[in-house]
């Protein structure tokens, strides 16, 4: 590594150096010293690492505020080599469409907005949507519904899809919707686990954001890509939950999130392809010949699943909108990319441009207080990327323009600007930014305005499209409101053009070779394009004006002007600028490489072309250089850490001291770059061309870095107290992520560079790179990494590649891109030897060639060895390789090794002559690059491509001594996957034909091939490799035929070692010949090691041989023998007595107790023994009940009743302890885990607590004995500590009574322990047991088997797999000591790879699988559901558990037991499928996870029965292995070699510990001596024992994943379960544990409604006009809306009250542990079987008030959680509607068994009644002894309401509604109007009949 220097520019500071001048400005102090980046080989030969020098020290004590005017900036640069980094990876892969899973599960919804509601959910993924069932009548539903989508598409693409929560109100006719709730998929793959679990999404109405927070959603949504494994959360409904603490939103985002404006602003654009590329206009162009037409352009903006666009401009390739698009949204936004599309619109179809993504982190911060930034950009240009300009429409076309894959060509840029603006309230207080636009009408709304609405092209600056109609397409069809707003924007002020500055690039065209013969035939060109410049087949329209000048173009953001001396090479002063172009090549035709017929060179022997490309850019080089020191920090830093996990991989020392010096040189080029952007925020803090994102920007890097020297700090201060290298290499990775993410500017200044290989007028490969890494600066930190530096490039076709190298050409370029006034910089970096050619170009100009001065012959020795971990390219599994090696003109292949994927290839390749331009010293240091590539060969057709790799040669000239080169590993990489690596040596020898010096001869062998010489070959040393055979599994079918005689060969550095073979691998699968052995030649380097390849070949008839499959294995440092440590000398001088079982039942019942002097009876302890205190926890107290159920009840010695607490188990009055009291207890216990800081100490330091409490002090005295509470469990006591310890269990006076009681209550406090009743545990794991014991792999490690053709994809090795070798490893190093000593021990039949291995024979087990429960299954119907059912597989045993499937159901409880026997090997294999049962056709496979159960029998760990927490004889805690826990640590013993456990009382002595605790209790007053508890707690720690711990298997619940063959790699759910194996000949183990799942239990809840108050009238009389409302009151509870039930009405309450006494009886069913009611019904009338569902025990009581002829009145609600209401008020006064919101006294129902009160009802939050009910809990059996009647109805009846006589219905007594209504009050009136009337009657009878009466006695007289 060539050392670099520190230099410290000062400015007008003094010097803290003596005898420096420091008064001249400008003058550089130099500190030259080691470099602190090494590379891993000065590391690896121990070159060691100077501490930072005292530059960083005067660097810390200067102080930048007080010197405004100057500035000390230490810099730390990149070596200044002449070439740039070395990358070994020449081609990257194409991005594919890949797999993709969504699962969401709605839980529960509440505080819903709406009055009597029936809500469903509507999830919506792009164009999918599901929907969940609809629940009626509640604001608070509860779902508990699982829903998958499935994608398949590119990962661009997917991410930014939107997932759409929508609560829709479901009517008969129509839907409305309540509120919706948006996140992208990114956001959600970026949180832990790529999931939010229980989360509560925030509904809003984006439409009108007014109205605030709708309601909560309850979910949780997991992404997953293949090989991602979702971890189940738990599905609870609490009604205590605080719903603001636990939103769906990431980490760190504020609860409560304001309304804000996104507002795009675009300008303009320029440089847009000119041609229209339409499909019309490809017509045009095949009929005419010509296309002419021109482009009509707009832009679309995509945000969040709502899209915006522009008007179209017509016919214009530089069009003006000045419009802006406005997107309301929540801020901060839960989306992560803002998408800006560039359109031609089209009559047969619009065509996409280009694509630009705004990445809203980059732009924005999301600290808090004035640390942080709104997401800000511009006004400034972004660049548009896509396919070729002139290229026609194809399939690439349409995804690169899309912005999917890498664009190949620039395509124009965009002026624009983004501004985000809060809303301070909703719609109501509008912002001046609100006042100021106004909305337009949406004219068509996909696109815009229709054809005659756009506006014409030529509109001027600020005038087109400006005032044009234009509109936003709503994504969803729900409402208009949802679409982006459209409106004019003032255009920016004019940009001055004297801002522009024209810039150069320059370039020259070192070498050119690896062409492909194809395109070779004629005459090739290279082009150089920056933009539209340089393009050669479209120039840009208008030629690049001369820069202004260079007074003004300086600006002093720019790094400062170097005083370093101008290049002789060009003349002229800095203003000559250059003015002319040559951006191509002049063609020259390539000519066939020498050795190699495929590819092709150029003679750029001794001229190498140039060109250079003249670019008018504006000047923001500012923002460049910024990102340049930046990377040139993250360069360094990411050196040292890499050099550091370099020699942490090796195990070699200094990794620790290496690291940290990286971390403290990182913190010094941060601190350099705080100060520099501070110093230039102060001298540009008024700049005008300084945008605020600049600002900001600056600042948040020095926010950041300031933020990030702290974390350096903190990582190595504290391990250097913890240590630990892994550790801090994780830190410094995440480190490396953060400043890596503030390199990238996200304002575009420039576009990428493009170089293209043209040939016959065509575009064939090209290679893109960014014009930031070619920026020159005069300030060495601010340059471009490859600014002045010859690059390697591989040149790549455009669009799709093929799996083959698709590299079209290699070239070495030398670049450097800057200001024109900086030309005369522009071959200053150049390789000495080279000069300029100046014929015919004036001075000032670029020159158009540089000559090479001198050229050197040079030979190249390419030393093939040998490789490994190649790609398999053949049906076998195998590849016949070959490696052809390329440098410059000259190639090389060496010999095809057949059928390996290890070759040893032991070759010496001969490059002769090559001729090397430029300065030796130039070719010492910097050799040209030498290409490798790897094929296999096929007989028929061509080589298939399997990797590549780039090595540099080392360099020996003749005028040194010569030294062998060392042989070296290089990565292979075959596109991004990786394809082995290379062990080669590459060396360049100078050759000069008049010197005495010679290279060294090679040796030659038959065929004119050379070997690698033997001082290059690594130095062997014989190693001895043992191998234990084990057995064959799992073998598939090889060419149709099954595999009968298997055998294995072990290959490895030549040699072969066969296994013995298998006679017939179905009776036994096992090798008859357990171990052997082979002497191997092996490098004495153990990182040379060659690799070991497993193949297994099947004999068959004949002697025919077929190959079954192999397996590499590259690094065999995992198989050096380590030998085991000593086993503890025997300290006891007698054999232990044998313990005899106590009479009767060796687990004490209750109340036993250690006896009198149980521990002043211990006797002394020899000086080797520790002591090793092991506290007893209470007897489990199944024991208890159990005995108290049977009829012993026995009396409790220090019992104190106020220990009794209610408990779940209580409310269900009967108490019932089984496993699933365990089983939720341990869940709880987990939960509680996960939610506190420290689960793990809590929990060791908790049975501890009355130890460390009463003895800490006195501890604490010693000082031989530190306590924490993190080892307190682990606590160890010396032989002289004894005393102490009997001080700490007898503390002071007080009597060991008083002593006990007080721990007693000391435990009941114990907040963790829940109720008093403790209850014994199991270990949950979250995944699978083989994830936390190592795959078991501690006694054998299993090999996968593959044959075929190896798959393009990562991972995708299913298909390939045909079998697993079980075997093992022992590697060591051969002495002539220990050689006789293995001679004898291979006679003797003793190895050392099977010490510790059981015998291979058959073993006959017992087998118990329990299957609990299964959860996200994934659905199987198409309703969304599935019927699991649980099918077990081992062997030839299948057992189908059909018969009991559980319908509808996706996380089922199975409950279920299976038992079987096996014989191990031949039934080893036990799969686990769940399917889904269907009544027509088969039942279809949901997913499957498979066991090696042998590896778990015979592991160290004892897989076979987990150890429960307590020991227990009978009970839901019993037992279950068939050994004692004694007689397991006694088999223990005798298996690890130790010496039998000695059993006294009190204490146990296993291997030089002796393990204290209770053995002697108390039964029937009678002392009783039993190891068994004392025995287990042994067993759980033993892991301590020296030599031979290990940490034994729990008892268990594993949680295993299932898989899909047809879905690979994808999550289908979880299985929980655990697998228990007993050998038969020993003991049988006890009854299998019943885990059949709870019957819920009947209960009926009595209901009575006595009255009602203060309900509010509705209905209004048309004839009083008085408020009345006709009361009634519905109930029911959830998920039981079958059995809704109703009072009778109370008629025409004039005041609210209503008086019913009506009595609602709901019988359900119900489970105490799980808190759920359990409804059973038909989905529907089609279906065949019940679901099963689960949900909260809630009651609704609602009251209505009845109308007649028209739809009821929804007059008020209340739901009433019966786990937790609030108490009733005992009057109607007291009754407020504030009782269901404050936090007053809650009861559950279950505990009260019967509540009465007052409760209020609430519409909208507002009291609208008040209800008297009284609740009666009972049991079914309770409910049959005392039945009653439902309403009023015997028996027991409610007596009749006493209701007012106005209480009745108009319909059905319309007399009584007239009596009441009118008569009495108009009464009177009505009496008066008869009187009248009959008085006017008897008028009218008197007036019509008198005067015929006058008449008649007129006549009759």
């Amino acid at each position: 590594m060539v050392p670099f220097q520190r230099e410290i520019h000062r400015r007008g500071s003094s010097s803290a150096v003596p005898g420096v001048k420091a008064d001249l400005p400008g003058y550089r102090v130099l500190f030259p010293e080691k470099c602190v980046w090494v590379s891993s080989m000065c590391a690896c030969a121990g070159g060691e690492v100077e501490a930072p020098s005292e530059a960083s020290a005067l660097l810390q004590g200067e102080n930048w505020e007080d010197q405004p005017g100057t500035s000390a900036v230490r810099t730390r640069i990149i070596p200044n080599n002449k070439r740039a980094k070395l990358k070994t990876c020449i081609q990257k892969s194409e991005g594919r469409p890949q797999s993709f899973q969504i699962c969401i599960n709605i839980t529960e919804a509440r505080q819903l907005v709406g009055e009597n509601i029936d809500p469903s959910v509507l999830l919506e993924i792009g164009d999918e949507k599901k929907q969940t069932s609809v629940q009626e009548g509640t604001n608070a539903p509860f779902y508990n519904e699982y829903f998958v989508f499935e994608f398949f598409a590119y990962k661009e693409v997917f991410f930014d899809k939107v997932i759409k929560l929508t609560v829709m109100h479901s009517k008969m006719l129509r839907s409305f919707s309540v509120g919706s709730f948006k996140v992208d998929v990114w956001t959600v793959y970026r949180q832990p686990g790529h999931q939010f679990t229980n989360k509560w999404a925030m509904l809003t109405n984006p439409g009108d954001i007014s109205t605030g927070v709708r309601g909560y959603v309850k979910c949780d949504i997991s992404v997953s890509a293949k090989g991602d494994a979702v971890k189940p959360g738990p599905k609870a409904s609490d009604a205590e939950e605080q719903i603001d603490k636990n939103l769906l939103v990431p980490e760190g985002f504020p609860s409560e999130r304001p309304w804000a404006r996104f507002c795009v602003k675009v300008y303009r654009a320029e440089g847009l392809p000119r041609n229209n590329s339409s499909i019309m206009a490809n017509v045009t162009k095949a009929f005419i010949g010509d296309n002419t037409a021109l482009i009509d352009p707009y832009v679309e903006v995509s945000f969040f699943k709502r899209v915006g666009r522009t008007s179209t401009q017509k016919s214009t390739a530089e069009p003006a909108w000045n419009e802006q698009i406005v997107f309301t949204e929540m801020f901060p936004p839960l989306c992560q990319r803002l998408k800006i599309q560039v359109w031609d619109e089209g009559s047969m179809g619009d065509v996409a441009i280009g694509t630009h993504y705004f990445d809203l982190r980059r732009i924005s911060n999301e600290q808090d207080g004035d640390r942080g930034f709104l997401p800000t950009f511009g006004p400034a240009w972004i660049n548009l990327y896509g396919s070729v300009r002139n290229g026609s429409i194809g399939d690439d076309t349409v995804e690169l323009n899309e912005g999917i894959g890498e664009g190949v060509s620039y395509r124009g840029r965009v002026y624009m600007e983004l501004a985000v603006e809060i809303l301070s309230g909703g719609s109501g207080s509008e912002s001046k930014l609100g006042r100021m636009l106004k909305p337009s009408k949406d004219a068509k709304a996909g696109k815009g305005v229709g054809k005659d609405g756009k506006t014409p092209a030529g509109g001027g600056g600020g005038g087109g499209g400006a005032g044009a109609a234009a509109g936003g397409a709503a994504d969803d069809d729900k409402g208009k409101a949802a679409a982006a707003e459209v409106l004019p924007v003032e255009s920016p002020p004019a940009l001055d053009a004297d801002n522009n500055e024209t810039f150069l690039l320059f370039g020259a065209l070192f070498e050119a070779t690896m062409i492909d013969r194809k395109i070779g035939d004629k005459p090739i060109s290279f082009e150089f394009s920056i933009g539209n410049y340089g393009n050669v087949l479209e120039p840009p329209e208008k030629p690049p004006p001369r820069s202004p000048s260079p007074a003004f173009r300086r600006r002093a953001l720019d790094a400062p002007v170097s005083a370093t001396p101008t290049s002789p090479l060009l003349l002229g002063e800095p203003a000559d600028a250059p003015t002319t172009s040559r951006s191509s090549t002049p063609p020259q035709r390539p000519l066939i490489v020498e050795g190699n017929r495929y590819y092709m060179h150029l003679p750029l022997e001794k001229q190498k072309p140039c060109i250079s490309v003249l670019s008018n850019w504006e000047n923001r080089a500012y923002r460049l250089h910024n990102s340049n020191m930046l990377d040139n920090i993250a360069v360094l830093f990411e050196g040292g850490v890499a050099s550091a996990a370099e020699l942490h991989r090796k195990s070699e020392p200094g990794a620790e001291h290496l690291l940290e010096t990286a971390l403290k040189e990182f913190c010094a080029d941060a601190r350099s770059f705080v100060a520099a952007a501070e110093a230039k925020l102060k001298a540009e803090g008024k700049s005008s061309y300084l945008t605020q994102l600049d600002r900001k920007r600056l600042t948040l890097c020095r926010q950041e870095l300031e933020s990030m020297i702290g974390d350096a700090r903190s990582v190595v201060e504290r391990k250097r107290k913890a240590g630990g290298v892994k550790e801090m290499l994780q830190h410094a990775t995440k480190l490396k992520q953060k400043i890596r993410f503030l390199v990238e500017e996200p304002q575009h200044t420039v576009p990428d560079v493009f170089v293209w290989l043209l040939s016959n007028n065509k575009r064939i490969a090209y290679a893109r790179l960014s014009a930031r890494d070619l920026l020159y600066s005069s300030s060495r930190e601010a340059r471009g990494i490859h600014c002045g530096k010859i690059i390697t490039l591989f040149l790549k076709p455009p669009g799709k590649r093929v799996a083959d190298l698709s590299v079209q050409a290699q070239v070495d370029v030398y670049l450097w891109y800057g200001s024109s006034s900086d030309s005369v910089h522009m071959l200053d970096d150049l390789p000495a030897g080279f000069s300029a050619a100046t014929g015919g170009a004036a001075s000032s100009r670029p020159p158009a060639a540089l000559l090479c001065a001198e050229q050197h012959a040079f030979q190249l020795r390419c030393h093939m060895y040998q490789a490994r971990g190649l790609i398999a390219a053949d049906t076998s599994g195998l590849s016949d390789p070959f490696a052809r090696v390329t440098c410059l003109s000259h190639s090389q292949t060496t010999n095809v090794i057949s059928q390996t994927l290890s070759p040893t290839w032991n070759q010496c390749l001969l490059m002769s002559r090559l001729l090397l331009g430029g300065d030796l010293q130039h070719v010492w240091k910097e050799p040209p690059r030498v290409l490798v590539e790897v094929y296999d060969d096929d007989a028929l057709g061509r080589a298939e491509y399997l990797g590549a790799t780039v090595v540099v040669p080392e360099v020996r000239l003749a005028s040194d001594p010569y030294a062998p080169p060392t042989l070296e590993y290089s990565p292979i990489h075959c596109g991004s996957l990786p394809g082995g690596d290379l062990l080669a040596a590459f060396e360049l020898l100078q050759m000069q034909e008049s010197a005495e010096w010679s290279p060294p001869a090679l040796e030659k062998q038959e065929g004119g091939i050379y070997t690698v010489p033997a001082n290059i070959r690594p130095v062997l040393s014989t190693f001895r490799l043992e191998v234990l055979f084990w057995g064959m599994r799992e073998l598939k079918k090889v060419q149709l035929l099954s595999v009968d005689r298997p055998q294995v060969f072990i290959e490895c550095a030549g040699k072969t070692l066969r296994s013995s073979v298998i006679q017939k691998y179905k009776s036994n699968p096992n090798f008859p010949t357990l171990v052997d052995a082979i002497e191997l030649e092996l490098p004495e380097n153990e990182h040379l090691h060659p690799p070991l390849s497993i193949t297994v070949v099947d004999w068959r008839a004949f002697g025919r041989s077929t190959l079954v499959g192999n397996h590499v294995i590259n690094n065999l440092k995992a198989f050096k023998y380590a030998p085991p440590p000593a086993l503890p000398a025997p300290t006891q001088t007698h054999r232990p007595p044998k313990v005899t079982e106590p009479p009767g039942p060796s687990t004490p019942p209750e109340g036993l107790c250690p006896s009198a002097g149980d521990t002043t009876m211990t006797p002394p302890l020899t000086d080797p023994d520790f002591l090793i205190t092991v506290e007893e926890d209470a007897p489990p107290p199944e024991e208890q009940l159990g005995k108290k159920r049977a009829g012993e009840a026995r009396s409790t010695r220090g019992r104190s009743t106020k220990r009794k607490k209610r408990t779940i188990a209580d409310e269900s009055a009967e108490c019932v302890i089984d496993w699933w009291s365990k089983y939720y207890a341990s869940r709880d216990k987990r939960a509680k885990q996960d939610g506190s800081p420290f689960p793990q100490v809590f929990d060791k330091a908790l049975p501890y607590q009355g130890l460390l409490s009463d003895g800490i002090d006195s501890l604490g005295k010693h000082s031989d004995i530190r306590v924490t509470a993190a080892n307190v469990d682990r606590l160890v006591i010396p032989t002289s500590c004894v005393e102490i310890f009997c001080l700490v269990t007898r503390v002071g006076g007080e009597p060991d009574g008083d002593k006990r009681k007080k721990q007693k209550g000391r435990g009941t406090l114990d907040p963790n322990l829940g109720p008093a009743t403790k209850l014994a545990t199991l270990e949950l794991y979250s995944k699978e047991l083989e994830a936390e014991f190592a795959s078991f792999n501690d006694w054998v490690n299993t090999y996968e088997l593959f044959r075929g053709k190896a798959n393009e994809e990562e991972g995708a090795t299913e298909g390939r797999f045909v079998g697993k070798f079980k075997g093992r490893f022992c590697l060591y190093k051969m002495s002539e000591d220990n050689a006789q000593d293995s001679d004898q021990d291979t006679d003797g039949g003793d190895f050392r790879v099977s010490r510790g291995i059981p015998p291979n024979g058959l073993v006959q087990v017992l087998v118990r699988v329990y299957i609990v429960s299964a959860s996200n299954l994934h659905p199987a119907d198409p309703d969304g559901k599935a019927d699991p059912y649980v099918v077990l597989r081992l062997g030839k045993n299948e057992i189908k558990d059909r018969d009991n499937y559980i319908p509808k159901q996706l996380n089922p409880v199975f409950g279920r037991s299976f038992e079987m026997q096996a014989t191990f090997p031949l039934e080893s294999l036990l799969s686990v499928a769940v399917y889904d049962h269907d009544l027509v056709g088969g039942d279809d496979l949901i997913g499957e996870t498979r066991i090696d159960l042998e590896n778990r029998f015979y592991s160290r760990h004892r897989a076979t029965c987990g150890l429960p927490t307590e020991y227990s004889l009978d009970g839901y805690n019993a037992w279950r292995d068939g050994l004692k826990p004694s007689e397991l640590l006694s088999k223990l013993c005798r298996d690890h070699g130790l010496e039998e456990p000695l059993f006294r009382p009190g204490r146990i002595s296993v291997a030089d510990k002796v393990f204290v605790g209770k053995t002697c209790f108390v039964h029937e007053d009678e002392p009783l001596e039993s190891y068994e508890h004392l025995s287990l707690k042994v067993l759980q720690r033993w892991a301590e024992i020296p030599a031979v711990g290990c940490k034994l298997v729990p008892e268990h619940i594993e949680t295993r994943t299932l898989f899909n063959k047809d879905r690979p790699g994808m999550d289908q759910g979880q299985v929980q379960m655990w697998v228990d194996m007993f050998p038969m000949d020993l003991p049988p183990p006890g009854p299998s544990v019943d885990i059949s799942p709870r019957k819920p239990k009947g209960y009926e809840l009595r209901i009575i409604i006595w009255n009602t108050e203060d309900v509010i009238l509705e209905d209004s009389s048309f004839l009083t006009g008085q408020q009345s409302s006709d009361i009634y009151i519905k109930g029911w509870l959830k998920g039981l809306e079958d059995d809704r039930q109703e009072t009778d009405v109370h008629y025409n309450s004039l005041t609210g009250e209503g008086n019913f006494n009506w009595r609602f009886v709901f019988p359900f069913s119900y489970l105490p542990a799980e808190k759920v009611i359990v409804v059973s019904k038909k989905e529907h009338i089609f279906s065949l079987d019940k679901s099963e569902q689960k949900l909260p025990a809630i009651l609704s009581l609602q009251v209505w008030d009845f109308e007649t002829l028209s739809s009821d009145d929804f007059l008020g609600t209340v739901e009433l959680d019966l786990h937790g209401f609030p108490r009733g008020a005992k009057t109607a006064k007291l009754c407020k509607a504030d009782m269901l919101t404050e936090g007053t006294e809650r009861i559950s129902i279950f505990q009260q068994k019967r509540a009465r009160g007052w409760w209020p009802f609430a519409k909208c939050g507002e009291l609208t009644g008040k209800v008297e009910a009284e609740f009666h809990l009972l049991t079914a059996e309770e409910a049959e002894k005392n039945c009653v009647g439902r309403a009023r109805k015997e028996p027991e009846p409610l007596p009749k309401p006493n209701r007012p006589d106005t209480s009745f219905s108009w319909f059905v007594n319309p007399f009584k509604c007239f009596f009441h209504l009118v008569w009495r009050s108009y009464k009177k009136y009505i009496i008066m109007a008869l009187v009248l009337l009959i008085g006017a009657l008897f008028l009218a009878l008197l007036f019509y009949t008198l005067p015929g009466a006058i008449s008649q006695k007129i006549v009759n007289g």
